[in-house]
Formats: C-alpha cells, sequence, structure tokens
C-alpha cells in the first residue's frame, strides 16, 4: 500500500489557502511562515504570491524581508474574491458567528449602556 502525499496547492487554491488563512484574524497582520511550512510551499513563493494579491488589492503587504514568507492583512476586496471562490458562502465560519465561549462583556461595560439606566443592573449580591 502507497502513502498518499497532498499536493501543494497552485493557483486559485493557493490564493484561497492564504486569504483563508489571513481570515481567521480579521484587521491585523498576520505572518505567513506557519502556512507556508503547514502547505509545504517555498516562503519566498508564497512571499512572491502575498504580493501579487497586493497589485490586486485582494491583501495589504507590509515591507518583508526578501527571502521570508512575511505577513499579509485581509482587505474587503480579498474576502469578497474569496466568498465567491467559495461558491457564495464562507468554507468555515467566521469569527464574528462563532458563539462565545466566555463572557462577553464586564459587568463595568455593562453599566455604561444605555438600557442599564431603565432596567438597572444585576450584581452578584443581588440575587445569588
Amino acid at each position: 500500500m502507497t502513502k498518499r502525499t497532498r499536493s501543494t496547492p497552485r493557483g486559485d487554491e493557493l490564493t484561497a489557502a492564504v486569504l483563508r488563512h489571513l481570515r481567521r484574524a480579521p484587521n491585523q497582520e498576520m505572518a505567513l511562515d506557519a502556512l507556508a511550512a503547514e502547505l509545504g510551499v517555498d516562503p519566498l513563493a508564497l512571499q512572491l504570491l502575498v504580493e501579487r494579491l497586493h497589485r490586486r488589492r485582494l491583501v495589504i503587504a507590509p515591507f518583508v524581508e526578501p527571502g521570508q514568507a512575511g505577513g499579509a492583512q485581509l482587505t474587503q476586496v480579498g474576502l469578497a474574491w474569496l466568498i465567491a471562490h467559495e461558491g457564495g458562502t464562507p468554507r468555515d465560519v467566521p469569527v464574528a458567528f462563532q458563539p462565545a465561549t466566555g463572557r462577553v462583556r464586564a459587568e463595568d461595560e455593562a453599566a455604561r449602556l444605555p438600557r442599564a439606566q431603565v432596567y438597572g443592573i444585576r450584581t452578584r449580591l443581588d440575587g445569588d
């Protein structure tokens, strides 16, 4: 039995993999060295791809050292391209739509909300 190795993505599949990686942290620059190692792509080739995506305005590419994968930030154009490439719905659940696992607001932040003046704020001493 032969072991099948996953081939490295190319073309639109590599573009989608980069944009999907950047979508994990919206409005932040993410390093792409780990993605290059995960996909088995040469970091220099990934850097050149990021520069091409920057020219197409799919990502914002900061200055990077030559020979490294560098980093990038996803733009609205890149997000629209990725969703269209995935068939109109995201393949993975964006961070904004994931259910919260912990507290969303602290009590002191809830006190500043307008409805706190109408309904009041329940503290731990009131009902516990």
